[in-house]
């Protein structure tokens, strides 16, 4: 009799261990998967806040190409709810799905060069560009695009 209350007692203490330990692996894992939606979420709510619109006249095609010298010239404009960074290192711009790195990212209303505060706009250059007819132009910030189409 007292046999079988010892293996029920080691039996017992073990599976004890056992979800002890299990308990303490799931509290870990919940954690981490916390601290991975917490740190998501917080990108997304920089992507959200963050928003722009490129306000260039499409109707007038001289005044975006300008075909002697082969530069394009867009106004965007900031129409999220944070600064952004206007260097051309942090905006991209595509013509017709080519990459085309701007030469000039320049605040049209003569502020501090180094943010881009929300309802300012900035003039982007983009130097080298050869289009001729028909022409899709995007541009990209902080993972926020605005696309125009307009005709050289």
């Amino acid at each position: 009799m007292s046999g079988v209350s010892a293996s029920h007692l080691v039996i017992f203490i073990a599976s004890i261990v056992v979800a002890a330990g299990v308990a303490g692996t799931l509290v870990t894992q919940v954690d981490r998967v916390s601290q991975s939606i917490t740190e998501q979420s917080e990108g997304i709510e920089e992507q959200i806040d963050a928003d722009v619109q490129i306000i260039s006249d499409t109707g007038n095609s001289g005044s975006i190409y300008d075909s002697e010298s082969g530069s394009l010239t867009l106004y965007v404009k900031n129409t999220g709810d944070s600064e952004l960074d206007p260097t051309p290192d942090d905006v991209d711009v595509l013509v017709e799905g080519r990459f085309k790195s701007p030469a000039n990212v320049t605040r049209v209303d003569g502020g501090n060069g180094a943010i881009w505060p929300p309802g300012s706009v900035v003039e982007i250059t983009v130097e080298g560009v050869d289009i001729d007819g028909p022409t899709r132009v995007t541009v990209t910030v902080e993972g926020n695009e605005d696309t125009i189409q307009f005709r050289a």
